[in-house]
């Protein structure tokens, strides 16, 4: 900074012309008022602030989790879903009891045709909050109306009463091959949350859906081990074909509730030691209404080899125009 000291001595300056006076006063202004000015300004333009440093990631303490949201869940579709078992390396789900037995759905096939919109009428998975009740973890079905969304399911079944080390080394009983095809969902959802029964470790869950099924059969031939092509032997089978579950009045059936009467799947271990998966479903009679379903199956068929050939006997159609489920209570067992 360049300092200018003007002097101008008193009777010099009563002297001057007063335009000589003027232009002294601006000339004084300027040099005082511009390097101050310079003074202030330069050190915002010649040295930027530094940046503030990034916090570092910290871990969040169980009640700070607790109050993170997922307000909106997820939507997905699963347009084109296919899943296809290896004949050579199959799919293979096994149940195995603590007596030894075991129960096996091997080569499982499962697909799914769709809608022309590949991301219309997805699946929603959210979390339900509950006043004084666990949180809920809620799968929505999708609206489903036109049924294009259908599933089809295939798989083998048998029971084992000596399963070790991965495989049976027992008897092994081939139950044969169910097929499901055609089974369209129509809304409703699946609801699990854990169990709140005193002394009761489990999953309590809600069900609620309307659906129908093409055809569920059961071969009791089955496929042949190996058999690359999956051909089933369709010789000797049950069939049911048009089935259509929804409540009275053709909407979505409830099941089970899991807030207010939720059903069970839990595995339990009785007195004598045995152990079983365990199903358990239960309303109550009075103080709440059991929802009530209807149920009709377009035809039944049993298929069975005669002399010359396959024999269809046809039994026709069967419905159920109002039923109730009050309670269910089923065990799975294995052979022992």
């Amino acid at each position: 900074m360049v300092r200018r000291e003007f002097s101008v001595a008193g009777t010099a300056a009563t002297r001057a012309p007063a335009v000589l006076r003027r232009r002294a006063a601006v000339l004084a202004a300027l040099c005082i008022g511009v390097p101050a000015l310079l003074a202030v300004a330069t050190p915002a333009f010649a040295q930027a602030p530094a940046k503030p440093a990034r916090p570092a990631m910290q871990s969040l303490a169980d009640d700070e989790l607790a109050d993170v949201r997922g307000a909106d869940g997820i939507a997905f579709n699963l347009s084109h879903f296919s899943l296809t078992s290896d004949a050579s390396n199959p799919l293979t789900l096994t149940y195995q009891s603590p007596g030894g037995g075991a129960l096996t759905l091997s080569r499982l096939d499962l697909s799914r045709t769709d809608d022309s919109d590949a991301f219309a009428d997805p699946y929603w998975l959210h979390v339900v909050q509950r006043d004084g009740l666990p949180d809920a973890i809620a799968l929505d079905f999708p609206a489903n109306s036109a049924g294009n969304q259908a599933w089809t399911l295939t798989t083998d079944f048998s029971n084992c009463d000596l399963f070790v080390s991965g495989s049976c080394t027992g008897t092994n009983v081939a139950g044969g091959t169910l097929q499901v095809s055609g089974l369209a969902m129509k809304g409703g959802g699946l609801t699990i949350a854990p169990s709140v029964l005193a002394n009761t470790q489990g999953i309590a869950f809600g069900l609620a859906t309307q659906l129908d099924i093409a055809s569920l059969s059961i071969y009791s031939h089955g496929r042949t081990l190996g058999d690359t092509t999956n051909t089933i032997d369709t010789s000797d089978a049950l069939t049911l074909t048009g089935i259509h579950l929804a409540d009275v009045g053709g909407g979505i059936y409830t099941l089970a509730d899991v807030t207010r009467h939720p059903g069970l799947i839990n595995a339990v271990t009785d007195a004598s030691g045995s152990s079983y998966l365990h199903l358990q479903i239960g309303w109550p009679t009075t103080a709440d209404p059991v929802p009530a379903a209807s149920l009709r199956i377009d035809n039944i068929s049993f298929t069975s080899l005669g002399a010359t050939g396959p024999v269809v006997t046809n039994l026709g159609s069967a419905s159920i125009a109002s039923m109730q489920l009050n309670y269910v209570d089923i065990k799975f067992r294995t052979g022992q």
